[in-house]
């Protein structure tokens, strides 16, 4: 009896003994990685545990920690260009070395400021990780990723105070983009002094000029397809405070399954309004401008096939300015949700299905002599989309899927008075409409040297009838085809071709250089419009270096414009009686360079182009220049690391200025004068051009805790680029002296601003 408790005490001991030794099992392990050549700290190495998904990344110290870890776990250290490494973790602080790959270097494309263009089928597509971003400058202490988007060949921002990209010609309207897979309807603040969207919440972006995946329709000039940040194995911070913003973003690990990503921005420009009192620039006197913007997303991993994330984001403007007698107040914003839950059913087939809506309102008030008017806008989008992915070993990839989409549109609804006396409006109304597509994308080899994808996408676009438009459906077919052909390992020649079509018109109120546009619908007098493009590249990536170059080609039918584009198109009942039909067309030649050291990013481009427009009812039938129409356009970055500490960046851009119909001479009729306007957009603004530069001191590290100083000088030269351009008259019939006077505002002068940076 005594001999069978002792075997029950000694078992349980052994039992003890052995959790206890199970939990000291548990530590805490820091390390660093090196170049085994040069004992230089490697940044970006990936560290996971064997056989999991588990894992972290070194920072730029080469430093990566793990904050619960058994003994005798087995590590893989990969980077690309360096042998892949297993070793067993058997203390707490460790020295990994890793082995450059020298005997295949030279298989090896080196990327530089962006992906390598070998790599795709289809031509104008760039992708951008977090890394590239990184590597841009500092505007104004902010990594733009929409900003990195201008910077591209073929690509401008509007004119200053307008917001949105022109692709190739195209007005903003004809840009779509999305934000894990939910549709954001204007993806600019005031001015495009910053873009609406934060980069610190983004983990890559993905822009297409042409060769659009079938996926994406409705738009004719660009796909921008933003996705936010993976989750981690650990909780992060980042953030900055500056002089002209502040804003913080934490990727935080809530358990096994669920983690959250919270972002939050917002600027205070009036702090700077004493410097300018006198200025005729956005911070002038009576003038105020602010904006922010939130976004969340969590993540739940059901198991390692499934998962789903379901992100919230919220954007908004307010500009009010009260100079001069005036009472202009501006507000706009969007509210996105969405989820999207993705499916692996094996190793090559995977699917994803997505469920969002898009809000998006605007607003607008102003006292333009003789009227005093309100205006709101609003544009709602709910979609569901699903697709399946299979893809071979061999390069063989099948894309299918479909999607549906109903919207509602108000293209404006005014209150206006004159004398403080009612103006009646009616049909005023909602446009609604449905769409429904499929589609279904190719990817696969020819030959040795030749790679082809073939797209196809079938719409269906029914409105519903209201006071304005009847019930139509429109059918459209929309074939894409690209093809790659290998002159050798790091050159090549693309070819493309793609007809879109796009449902609804942008008629846009150029006489206010604000972001004001209105969305009406297809009808059967203003047809759906259609863009066939033709694009031909060349690109050439020797190590660390790129050339790329495009010729393109792009027709647009059934182009819409306002036959006045002026205040009063605001005050007509029915919006399509101003609009006219006509067509677009453009053609031009991009080209880009860019280079990168351990030391140097630079990337220039140029875009030499023209943008036509013939309307039956403007200019004589003629054709004449697009509003949007900039022959030349260039810009240059450079970022360039001093040393561990310092870091220098400049970006200077040069474009052609916005065309514009200005007054010619004064007529007197009936004792009344009258402008006579010159041919339409005969006349351009001054061409647009700006120089930033940027100096930023990493302080050291301490633990996980990193900072940096960032100061900026947006506008150093301080060139005022005008965003408004009007006339006025001066003196009357009755004076027998009558003179036009015209009068510029610009928005943003010389700006520094100074931002401490934060991680940890």
């Amino acid at each position: 009896m005594k001999l069978r408790k002792v075997i029950k005490l000694l078992f349980l001991g052994i039992c003890i003994y052995l959790q206890v030794s199970t939990v000291n099992a548990q530590q805490k392990v820091t390390g660093k990685v090196l170049d085994s050549f040069s004992n230089l700290p490697l940044e970006n190495v990936s560290i996971k545990i064997k056989n999991t998904e588990q894992g972290t990344y070194s920072d730029k110290n080469g430093v990566f920690e793990f904050s619960s870890l058994p003994t005798n776990t087995y590590l893989v250290f990969s980077m690309i260009g360096y042998k892949t490494l297993e070793v067993t973790i058997q203390k707490t602080d460790a020295t990994i070395f890793l082995t450059p790959k020298i005997n295949i270097i030279d298989e090896v494309v080196l990327r530089s400021f962006s992906s390598s263009q070998l790599k795709k089928i289809a031509s104008d597509q760039i992708y951008f990780s977090k890394e590239d971003i990184e590597k841009l400058p500092y505007i104004l202490g902010e990594k733009d990723v929409i900003k990195l988007i201008q910077y591209t060949p073929g690509v401008q921002q509007a004119t200053e105070g307008q917001s949105g990209l022109l692709v190739r010609g195209g007005n903003g309207s004809m840009n779509l983009s999305l934000l894990d897979n939910i549709y954001i309807h204007n993806t600019a603040h005031l001015g495009g002094i910053f873009s609406a969207v934060n980069a610190d919440f983004v983990e890559s972006l993905e822009f297409s000029k042409s060769s659009f995946d079938a996926q994406f329709g409705g738009r004719l000039s660009s796909i921008t397809d933003i996705k936010s940040l993976k989750t981690t194995d650990s909780t992060t911070f980042k953030g900055s405070i500056g002089l002209l913003t502040a804003k913080i973003t934490g990727n935080i690990k809530l358990n096994k399954k669920n983690s959250l990503l919270l972002s939050g921005r917002r600027t205070y420009l009036e702090a700077f309004k004493p410097f300018f009192k006198n200025s005729n620039s956005i911070l002038g006197a009576k003038k105020n401008y602010f904006l922010y913007d939130y976004f969340g997303k969590h993540s739940l991993e059901l198991n390692p096939k499934n998962r789903i994330e379901t992100s919230v984001y919220l954007t908004k403007d307010n500009f009010t300015d009260n100079t001069k007698g005036r009472n202009r107040k501006l507000n706009w914003g969007n509210l996105l949700v969405g989820s999207t839950y993705y499916h692996d059913f094996s190793k090559h087939l995977k699917s994803t299905t997505s469920i969002s809506n898009s809000f998006y309102k605007l607003s607008f008030s102003d006292n333009d002599f003789p009227f005093d008017y309100d205006v709101k806008s609003t544009f709602n989008k709910f979609n569901i989309d699903h697709n399946f992915v299979w893809k071979r070993d061999n390069g063989l990839k099948l894309k299918i899927g479909a999607n549906y989409s109903f919207n509602i549109t108000l293209p404006k609804r005014v209150k206006a008075s004159i004398n403080d006396s009612p103006i009646a409006f009616s049909n005023q109304e909602t446009f609604k409409y449905h769409e429904i597509s499929g589609f279904s994308d190719l990817e696969f080899t020819v030959s040795k040297h030749i790679k082809a994808k073939t797209g196809i996408r079938l719409t269906s676009f029914q409105t519903k009838e209201n006071a304005l438009v009847p019930s139509e459906n429109f059918l459209a077919i929309e074939p894409r085809l690209s093809l790659k052909y290998m002159l050798q390992k790091r050159a090549a020649f693309k070819l493309s071709y793609q007809r879109l079509n796009q449902f609804i018109h942008q008629a846009s109120v150029t006489g206010l250089s604000l972001p004001i546009d209105f969305v009406v619908v297809s009808t059967n007098q203003f047809k759906p419009q259609i863009a066939n493009q033709y694009s031909i590249g060349y690109s050439y990536e020797p190590h660390g270096f790129q050339l790329n170059s495009a010729l393109y080609y792009k027709r647009v039918s059934n182009y819409t414009e306002f036959v006045n584009g002026a205040v009063n198109n605001l005050f007509r009942n029915n919006i399509y009686e101003d609009i006219t039909v006509g067509k677009l067309n453009s053609y031009g030649v991009e080209l880009s360079i860019q280079k990168k050291t351990k030391k140097i990013t630079i990337q220039s481009s140029l875009t030499i182009s023209r943008t036509i427009a013939r309307f039956n009812d403007i200019n004589q039938g003629n054709y004449f220049p697009a509003t949007f129409d900039r022959p030349v356009n260039l810009n240059t970055i450079l970022q360039y690391q001093l040393n561990k500490r310092w870091e220098i960046g400049a970006l200077f851009l040069f474009t052609s200025g916005q065309n514009f119909t200005k007054p010619k001479d004064i007529r007197i009729i009936n004792e009344e004068a009258i402008i006579n306007f010159e041919s339409k957009n005969a006349s351009r603004y001054p061409n647009y051009h700006r120089l930033d530069l940027s100096c930023t001191y990493n302080f050291k590290p301490k633990n996980r805790w990193q900072s940096k100083l960032n100061l900026t000088i947006y506008n150093s030269y301080n060139n005022k680029n005008p965003f408004n351009i009007y006339y006025k008259t001066n003196g009357g019939a009755s004076d027998n002296t009558i003179t036009i006077e015209e009068v510029r505002e610009n928005l943003f002068p010389i700006l520094p601003t100074l931002n401490w940076i934060f991680s940890f």
